[in-house]
């Protein structure tokens, strides 16, 4: 059973040990009532101090020094996610990306979510350079998919959106913060029902249903740099038609129309099921205009918007394959640059 106790220690992940020269470290002893000090603030963490002090099992942190963890973690991610963008490629940004957001939101209402606005404006000087990177994130296929890689995908394919729109740097920011914080109310869905490898139940599905207004109370409780996120994970679920949730509101901001469209897409080309298979994207585009043709529940000139962004080249033209299904749309397609 978890004591209050045990709830004062947060384990620290091994990749991000490297970060954490100006913090307290400590470990656990089996029979203590509380961890021991493995390395004061003083010392510096490096290979050498490791080498010299083994350990066991997990480093921890105490609870109190969780904002300054993760301000010390986003400074070093951030120094590295420039390097990599421009050195390293994808598979490196993506990996640090994956560990940054499951650290952040490992306990969301702690505080501390802030830390990523620097991180989604480095995403965004990053596509300025080198889009392909950045446009690729979305497309790293993982055998574990969780909240934190669905929700960096996400936020790729909005910051995608935002620069096939032209949008202004202020607002690629906030709604890239948005996507990325969509749903931060599942870290509080029971993971036997997130996680379950079947359709889940109509109390389990309504437990699920909880999960946008819980994301916009943790958002509400951070700092405000994360507040233009709320709409957003308030309202992905809400539909035009008011067939959505929480509220049914027809009445939708316009992040939470994009999002209601990006975070189907990318549920759908990604999350295998045991009960469906995850859809190419010509399929999942195909199988969302329907969706709009037939009950008018998604924004269509965000939905065209939105597939000529995953069509488009930043080096000029549309992709063939996309091309080729676009054009049998019959649609307005006068849009994007």
């Amino acid at each position: 059973m978890k004591t209050e106790t045990d709830s004062q220690w947060i384990p620290v992940r091994r990749s991000n040990l490297k970060y954490y020269t100006n913090l307290n470290l400590y470990y656990k002893v089996k029979g203590a009532s509380a961890p021991l000090l493995y390395k004061s603030s003083e010392l510096p963490f490096t290979p050498e101090y490791l080498r010299d002090n083994p350990f066991s099992g997990s480093l921890y942190i105490h609870q109190d020094d969780r904002e300054e963890c993760l301000k010390a973690v986003q400074e070093g991610f951030s120094r590295e996610l420039k390097h990599n963008i421009r050195n390293e490629g994808i598979h490196k940004v993506k990996e640090g990306l994956v560990d940054l957001v499951e650290e952040s939101l490992s306990q969301p209402r702690a505080g501390g979510l802030e830390v990523m606005t620097d991180t989604v404006d480095n995403l965004i000087e990053g596509y300025a350079r080198q889009p392909e990177v950045i446009r690729n994130l979305a497309r790293i296929s993982h055998s574990d998919y969780t909240t934190a890689i669905h929700s960096i995908n996400v936020m790729a394919l909005t910051i995608g959106y935002c620069y096939f729109r032209k949008m202004d740097e202020t607002r690629t920011r906030e709604w890239g913060l948005a996507a990325l914080f969509h749903d931060v109310g599942k870290t509080e869905i029971p993971p036997d029902i997130l996680n379950a490898p079947r359709r889940l139940t109509d109390y389990e599905y309504e437990v699920v249903k909880t999960h946008p207004e819980k994301g916009a109370e943790i958002l509400q409780s951070n700092n405000r740099a994360v507040h233009c996120a709320i709409p957003g994970a308030l309202e992905h679920h809400e539909r035009l038609d008011g067939s959505g949730y929480p509220g049914g509101s027809t009445e939708v901001s316009e992040i939470g129309q994009l999002l209601a469209i990006i975070d189907s897409y990318e549920a759908i080309t990604n999350d295998d099921r045991m009960y469906r298979r995850a859809m190419n994207p010509i399929q999942a585009l195909e199988t969302l205009k329907t969706e709009m043709d037939t009950n008018g529940r998604l924004n269509r000139r965000m939905f065209v918007d939105f597939a000529y962004s995953l069509a488009y080249s930043p080096k000029g033209g549309v992709n063939g394959n996309y091309q080729k299904v676009l054009s049998t749309w019959n649609i307005d397609t006068e849009t994007g640059p």
